[in-house]
């Protein structure tokens, strides 16, 4: 039994981590989105994108991303993360269309 533990261990903390991994600033909004085919690739692309300009910013501003957030640190880097998130809303909007979703205007 301690052999399978040992090795469930091994395998849990030696497997590398993904290149674009998340933190506790991300909402993974392509899964809550159900999203299929280019708008599913186009929305992972933008995530991506938003995600390395937003640790940018970060890294900037001496902030971990996996760290316990530093009130002061953010309050200063919050008119840069604001410009990303609004560059990141403008160009989903153009993604997402009321069509993609079968609704339609009246």
């Amino acid at each position: 039994m301690r052999t399978i533990t040992l090795a469930f261990a091994l395998v849990c903390f030696c497997t590398p981590a993904p290149l674009a991994q998340a933190s506790i600033y991300d909402s993974n909004v392509v899964q809550q989105l159900h999203l299929k085919g280019g708008q599913k690739t186009a929305m992972e692309n933008l995530v991506q994108e938003s995600r390395a300009r937003r640790n940018h910013i970060l890294r900037k501003h001496g902030i971990d991303p996996n760290a316990k957030p530093n009130m002061w640190r953010l309050m200063r880097a919050s008119s840069e993360l604001k410009v990303n998130v609004a560059r990141e809303r403008a160009a989903a909007k153009k993604i997402l269309t009321l069509s993609n979703y079968g609704c339609t205007t009246q």
